[in-house]
């Protein structure tokens, strides 16, 4: 049995679920997060806080939302909400100081430690429910293209909707973050079959590895060599596709990578 503290992801994505049923709601895409919150019995304000993005505050039986007043990026803050509506609904017997600041680091779908990878696990599915994203995601050729017109459509931002493409799509996925030359992190999807290692250097084969170089990449996919993403010993000759996208605001790199059916990696 698991303690009332221990980390269930799949809590998360139940309770989010049964929020939206709740509402009659197959998603919340065209609803004020605002207003959302509202609804689950929260108020929202912003207002300046330091060093965290959100903050849940709960006193006899109210409970207001505060978001840092320095976001300004609409998609960010629908999540830094949906996060702390997560916490909301599920982390009652929680301290309230446990809760009380949630830094960038820990609301992101990468983020697997503790409560916040129970309410990251909420906000995702709540913003991006699997159901329709799956059927979303069934697309010939993934680009980014694709993920950007879902962004949009849902109100989410380019990189955690580049996330949720990798983890949902019936396709051999990976979303890989470089910033600074360098790999941060890399979603892969389920069957994507192999590791992508971080916090190395961009192999100069990758588009990617062109922004930092030059100042630009090109921003069609184009197939690469499989090796310059992915060390192993199996790739001799291979390639893959690869997608990039600059985000200029933060001088970083989206990049999707593919493994088409049929290849031989």
């Amino acid at each position: 049995m698991m303690s009332k503290n221990s980390v269930d992801t799949e809590r998360g994505i139940r309770r989010a679920r049964q929020v939206l049923h709740q509402l009659g709601l197959p998603h919340i895409a065209d609803i004020s997060i605002e207003d959302f919150a509202h609804l689950r019995g929260a108020l929202v304000r912003s207002i300046p806080l330091t060093n965290c993005e959100g903050r849940l505050s709960r006193l006899n039986g109210r409970a207001v939302i505060s978001v840092n007043s320095s976001l300004r990026y609409t998609p960010r803050k629908r999540f830094v909400v949906a996060h702390e509506l997560g916490h909301l609904e599920m982390h009652k017997e929680h301290n309230q100081a446990e809760l009380s600041l949630c830094t960038e680091q820990a609301i992101s779908e990468l983020y697997d430690q503790g409560a916040e990878q129970e309410a990251n696990a909420f906000a995702s599915e709540l913003l991006m429910p699997a159901d329709l994203w799956r059927k979303r995601c069934e697309v010939a050729h993934p680009s980014i293209n694709h993920i950007s017109s879902l962004a949009t459509e849902f109100q989410t931002s380019l990189t955690a909707s580049a996330i949720r493409f990798a983890k949902l799509s019936s396709e051999r996925c990976c979303t890989v973050y470089s910033q600074d030359g360098s790999i941060k992190w890399a979603a892969p999807g389920p069957s994507f079959g192999y590791y992508i290692n971080k916090d190395i250097r961009l192999h100069p084969a990758t588009l990617a590895s062109d922004y930092f170089r030059t100042g630009s990449c090109t921003e069609e996919p184009e197939e690469v060599e499989a090796s310059a993403w992915i060390d192993s010993l199996k790739i001799h000759d291979q390639d893959l596709w690869e997608h990039s996208i600059v985000l200029s605001s933060s001088r970083a790199v989206i990049s999707l990578l593919w493994i088409p059916e049929g290849s031989d990696l």
